[in-house]
């Protein structure tokens, strides 16, 4: 497979066992756990909170929790299109990452990694329904660190944020 190819999975379980198979990914995700999506979604989004950098550990709370849900790659997984380069989330067509919510912003929120902080960065656009990181309203404009197993909300949907290094070490233990 083609490094800038899109994965065939359309659950976080069958990504981790494309990558377990070799595919390479080196964007982040964003699992889709909107209340009311699917079963569980509630308990899947006490579980997964975090402020700061997840605790080590093997990840089986986490991929087994969120192995159902379908994710959203954030950005080209590519490797020339820049990592510090911003990713566009919204309602409309022309963002990287498309939400088909009627809560979300047609352009709604953006995610760059900041070499210098080594973290993903969120960024509200000015939406209208605010972006959420673990239930703490960012300001429009003003970058916010996202790590891994956040809860970040765009409007009324809502993800769980997953970066390349931890999805690589799910993909070790996926079965």
């Amino acid at each position: 497979m083609a490094v800038d190819e899109r994965p065939q999975a359309r659950t976080l379980r069958e990504l981790l066992l494309e990558m377990r198979g070799g595919y390479v990914l080196h964007r982040p995700v964003v699992v889709d756990v909107t209340p009311g999506a699917r079963d569980g979604a509630e308990a899947t989004l006490e579980r997964t909170l975090t402020v700061q950098l997840p605790a080590a550990g093997n990840g089986d709370d986490l991929s087994a929790e969120l192995a159902g849900c379908s994710f959203m790659l954030v950005g080209p997984n590519t490797l020339s299109a820049g990592i510090e380069t911003p990713v566009t989330i919204g309602r409309s067509r022309r963002c990287d990452v498309r939400v088909d919510n009627d809560s979300v912003s047609k352009v709604h929120a953006s995610v760059v990694f900041d070499q210098g902080r080594s973290a993903y960065m969120l960024v509200d656009e000015n939406s209208r329904n605010g972006t959420r990181v673990n239930g703490q309203q960012l300001s429009p404009g003003v970058a916010a660190p996202v790590y891994a197993g956040a809860q970040v909300a765009f409007g009324d949907a809502v993800f769980v944020f997953i970066d390349p290094p931890t999805l690589r070490k799910l993909a070790r233990i996926a079965t």
